[in-house]
């Protein structure tokens, strides 16, 4: 198996670390099989690959070995944010790769310098990757992967953007969606969750991210997260 080495791993606050734990301990009493979860948001800068990111680490720490999906074909923000590199200096093999038929899931998915944690990048780039998660390889692969892995997350693209996360989401077990405190309104978080449940997914609930990130460890613009919050009432939202 390749390996990649992720050179910008900043250690999670306390505060965090413990909200992670909270959304692990949500999602493992979510139901019975719960072992692919989409992660999802209504726009753009929620923060939904930062928390997917998050999780994958909170997972693997707690001893579970545990994939991250890069499944946002259109904008990944992986390799820049988290300075990842191959360590055979190769081209990266990714997910869109394996979609297209121009890779095999062998060569796709990358041991990490986290223990237990693996990542799924997204390769080469595809003007148009709706369909490819439409295919019967996309979940193909899924059924290949959750042989291999405890716990499977997905990282898609915003909702209010494009389809694909409602694409996705129904191959999974459960779906989240990251929501910007103060930045959407109710209504748009509501049309998302519908959307998800008419395609027949399981939406498990959301995550409030941006709470009180003046104060984050993080700093800059996009960075801005203190606090996460996930919320599950039998895929019912309170606003």
């Amino acid at each position: 198996m390749r390996s990649i080495t992720i050179s910008d791993l900043k250690e999670p606050s306390y505060e965090m670390n413990e909200a992670m734990n909270v959304l692990r301990t949500n999602v493992s009493y979510s139901g019975e099989g719960v072992k692919i979860v989409a992660i999802t948001s209504v726009d753009e800068n929620a923060g939904k690959s930062l928390i997917s990111f998050e999780m994958m680490r909170n997972y693997a720490n707690a001893g579970l070995k545990t994939l991250l999906i890069d499944a946002d074909l259109r904008k990944s923000v992986f390799s820049a944010r988290y300075g990842a590199n191959v360590d055979d200096g190769l081209q990266f093999t990714g997910l869109a790769d394996v979609l297209s038929g121009k890779g095999e899931i062998n060569d796709a998915v990358y041991k990490t310098n986290i223990p237990n944690g693996y990542v799924l990048p997204v390769g080469n780039y595809v003007l148009n990757p709706t369909p490819l998660f439409a295919g019967k390889i996309f979940t193909a692969m899924l059924d290949v992967l959750k042989k291999a892995f405890d716990f499977i997350i997905i990282d898609t693209p915003p909702l209010g953007r494009v389809i694909d996360a409602a694409i996705i989401a129904p191959n999974c077990n459960g779906a989240l969606i990251v929501v910007s405190a103060n930045e959407v309104d109710y209504r748009q978080v509501n049309e998302a969750k519908n959307q998800l449940l008419r395609v027949g997914a399981n939406v498990m609930g959301c995550v409030l991210n941006k709470v009180g990130a003046e104060n984050s460890r993080y700093g800059g613009k996009y960075y801005k997260y203190s606090k996460y919050y996930s919320r599950y009432d039998n895929s019912q939202y309170r606003y």
